[in-house]
């Protein structure tokens, strides 16, 4: 399953609620944190929240309920008993069962990968086993498609048939390939099933009933659906489940109970022994221990994994040690093409360990609205042009061009001109990456280890844009630039093109004129709109943490009207209302967007 990429300078049966008290349906909510959790999750829930939440403070669960749809068709809730998609969480799964290997004297982790599979050719014959928990071995990303019908002994010959990115040991290169590879070393020594091992001698013994891939059976629970947008991509038990470009290493469903008794476990050791548990959370290259990232915070100790896929789910676990503290979050919707719970986690985080966090406002339920009479295009005064969108019920607001991005926040908020750079030197970098030029990297980005890291990424994500959609990236265009809200940070979002008409986004934070992260996802700024009263609407960023109070008016017969941005200051722009020329789709249309992107100069293609 995918990983971030962020580079820095510098639920359910009444055994799985784990004692937690409730029920599945009602959910658990004590005390003001978790009162607090509850009332800021049900408040961007009508703004694109949707999933479950567990809160542990001192060994008691202060939350634990579902928010948003399962399932939006058939008018289902999420609830504390939903089960979902825990993607990359699963890594932590394999290494457990690999250091349960251990403590059962069948393997060691020191063991060479030749010790346990056949056929290992020379240049990876000094491959560990520590090698692979850690992601240190330099074998392949991944191997395919999550859903590709394709066998263990196929999957293991191709990761050994690939070239090594870096030699054994010497560098950390995240890998869902090595994490396969893990998986079939469990099958081989134990003489299970990769799932079966799970279960016998890790779930079974925790108490987890609801995890696992097939074998929980999913007779009676809900399985959230998977939403990106307006699309409904379905469940994972639509597809075929589980092939070897996924086990090991990512797709495992569970529930939020289901994982709290998994910590539980962790800190006991009826399962695994404190010295499994030593080399299990013992961090070595980037942080990285065996199947978790070890990290040492403001906050003490924290162990953590994410995990998210491009149809719509995510999922986090994060446990602070010291202050005995855990967060687990999953979701089953994308934001703006990127998993939510990276634009939702510092919120939920400051909230778990007492503190405030601004809120949206309250707002009016959808019940007997017809909010599809304002969907259109407006055009500002500037020029600069909004899409109100109607999909599935809800109302959206999209920005068409960087002139409507730097309306929407308060005058003296935003550097137009430092925008349109940053845009520029964006598309720029792309289109470097993209021809194999690599002098913008040196121009743009002065230190040059950090340049050839930014390169690296860039070539990766296009390497996978290409594998995906099946064409490589023939041309890059902006966006648009907005702040993000938090430490001066701007965010540059461009989005590739190939051939095929295939589109994938890129994020590039800057602060000032240093390019300090790249993101495997970029931010279109666009957000739901609710009501507040009569014509009065709000909207609001979950990205940015911020509303933006708008309503809508009445213009005479020939026009539909007119949408008036208010800003902090009671001041606000109109927008009139413009008809699609076509009269039939109000979504985003990648056609407005590089039109816009052109005239700019924002364009990029690959000569």
């Amino acid at each position: 399953m995918p990983r971030m990429f962020w580079l820095s300078v510098v639920a359910f049966s009444v055994l799985s609620l784990g004692g937690c008290g409730g029920s599945p349906e009602s959910g658990v909510v004590v005390g003001d944190v978790g009162t607090a959790l509850d009332e800021y999750l049900t408040r961007i829930t009508p703004f694109g929240f949707s999933g479950a939440a567990l809160v542990v403070r001192d060994g008691e669960v202060v939350l634990n309920r579902g928010y948003g749809m399962a399932s939006v068709a058939d008018g289902t809730p999420n609830t504390a008993g939903t089960v979902f998609t825990i993607g990359s969480i699963t890594k932590q799964f394999t290494a457990a069962a690999i250091m349960k290997l251990e403590m059962e004297g069948a393997l060691n982790t020191e063991d060479l990968l030749g010790a346990h599979i056949e056929g290992v050719p020379e240049d990876k014959a000094a491959m560990t086993l520590h090698h692979l928990l850690t992601h240190t071995a330099g074998v392949i990303g991944s191997t395919g498609d999550d859903y590709e019908e394709v066998g263990r002994d196929e999957v293991v010959r191709r990761i050994l048939d690939a070239p090594l990115s870096s030699e054994p040991g010497s560098e950390m290169r995240y890998s869902n390939a090595g994490y396969s590879l893990l998986a079939a070393v469990v099958e081989l020594v134990s003489g299970s099933e990769y799932e079966e091992f799970l279960n016998e001698r890790l779930f079974a013994p925790a108490g987890m009933h609801l995890t696992g891939y097939v074998r929980p059976g999913w007779r009676g629970e809900t399985v959230a659906r998977w939403y990106a947008g307006a699309s409904d991509n379905g469940t994972p038990l639509d597809r075929p489940f589980p092939f070897w470009n996924l086990v090991g290493n990512g797709g495992i469903l569970s529930t939020t109970g289901d994982m709290h008794l998994w910590y539980e476990a962790l800190k006991g050791e009826e399962i695994l022994s404190a010295a499994a548990k030593e080399k299990l959370f013992t961090p070595f290259l980037d942080d990285y221990a065996y199947g978790w990232d070890v990290l040492e915070t403001d906050r003490g100790k924290l162990i953590q994994h994410d995990g998210a896929n491009t149809l719509g789910a995510s999922a986090e676990f994060r446990w602070f040690v010291d202050a005995d503290v855990v967060v687990i979050v999953f979701c089953n919707s994308s934001f703006e093409g990127a998993p939510l719970l990276r634009v939702v986690r510092d919120e939920i985080e400051t909230l778990s360990f007492g503190g405030d966090v601004d809120l949206p406002p309250e707002v009016l339920p959808p019940d007997g609205d017809h909010p599809e009479e304002h969907a259109t295009d407006y055009r500002l005064p500037s020029g600069g042009r909004y899409r109100v969108a109607h999909e599935g019920g809800v109302l959206r607001l999209v920005t068409l061009d960087q002139d409507a991005i730097n309306v929407l926040f308060a005058e003296g908020e935003v550097d137009t001109f430092a925008h349109a750079d940053l845009n520029v030197r964006s598309v720029r970098l792309v289109g470097a990456a993209v021809s194999g030029n690599s002098e913008h990297f040196v121009r743009d980005i002065e230190d040059e280890e950090w340049a050839e890291r930014v390169h690296h990424a860039l070539v990766g994500l296009l390497e996978r844009f290409t594998r995906v959609n099946g064409a490589p990236a023939r041309a890059a265009v902006a966006l648009g630039t907005a702040p993000v809200g938090r430490d001066s940070l701007l965010l540059a979002s461009v989005r590739l093109r190939n051939e095929l008409g295939a589109a994938e986004d890129i994020g590039f934070f800057w602060r000032g004129e240093r390019l300090v992260g790249l993101d495997d996802t970029g931010y279109q700024v666009s957000f739901p709109i609710a009501r507040v009263s009569g014509d009065s609407f709000v909207g609001y960023h979950l990205g940015f943490g911020r509303a933006f109070p708008l309503r809508f008016e009445s213009e005479g017969e020939e026009e539909r009207g007119a949408l008036v941005l208010e800003h902090g200051r009671a001041t606000g722009l109109r927008a009139h209302s413009h008809d699609h020329d076509d009269g039939q789709d109000h979504g985003t249309e990648d056609g407005d967007d590089e039109e816009h992107s052109e005239q700019q100069g924002h364009e990029s293609h690959d000569h």
